[in-house]
């Protein structure tokens, strides 16, 4: 499934993640209306799915033989010159984190719409998890030899996890809004 993922042309892989983002958002409105136990219990369950999926993409499919290790910041970009396919796997590098983005603010809810200070601390936790979780996945390809481990990566799968995290800050909004009605 992946692969035909990603040979989705790049416009219409951006729209429709954007189009998750803000529709997640609303379908997590509309649900909100019977309960936050529901919000967080479906979101409990998708941020699972996502760290499985993240998990097997990254290293179960990949064969120890190659280790290679790029800590200069934004190399990618580099190489993308001479072979533009770089720009496809950073973009994809980014995607892979958005659903763990989308769902965990919400798997992390209490009640309803949070306050500020919960909403801050949601996200914070989101992205705090994605750059670890990052880490680690580079840190083990790096140690088992299953492939070229990049800070570049952990900036695109951070970036993809903030990229999701506008579906909560949305559905904030939104609650925030019909809540001063």
């Amino acid at each position: 499934m992946f692969y035909y993922i990603y040979r989705i042309p790049l416009p219409i892989t951006v729209i429709i993640i954007a189009a998750a983002v803000v529709g997640w958002a609303l379908i997590m409105r509309f649900s909100a209306r019977r309960g936050a136990a529901a919000v967080r219990a479906i979101n409990i369950i998708l941020v699972f799915i996502a760290l499985g999926g993240i998990l097997y993409i990254t290293l179960h499919h990949r064969l120890p033989g190659q280790r290679e290790l790029i800590l200069m910041p934004f190399h990618s970009f580099i190489e993308a010159k001479a072979e533009r396919e770089m720009y496809r796997e950073m973009l994809m590098n980014l995607f892979l984190f958005v659903p763990l983005g989308v769902t965990m603010p919400f798997a992390l809810l209490k009640n309803g719409v949070p306050a500020s200070s919960q909403r801050l601390k949601n996200i914070l936790v989101t992205v705090a998890f994605a750059l670890i979780l990052s880490l680690a996945i580079e840190s083990i390809q790096y140690f088992f030899a299953l492939g070229r481990a990049e800070t570049d990566d952990v900036i695109c799968n951070t970036s993809g996890a903030l990229a999701g995290i506008l579906s909560f800050t949305i559905y904030s909004a939104c609650g925030k809004r019909n809540n001063d009605h």
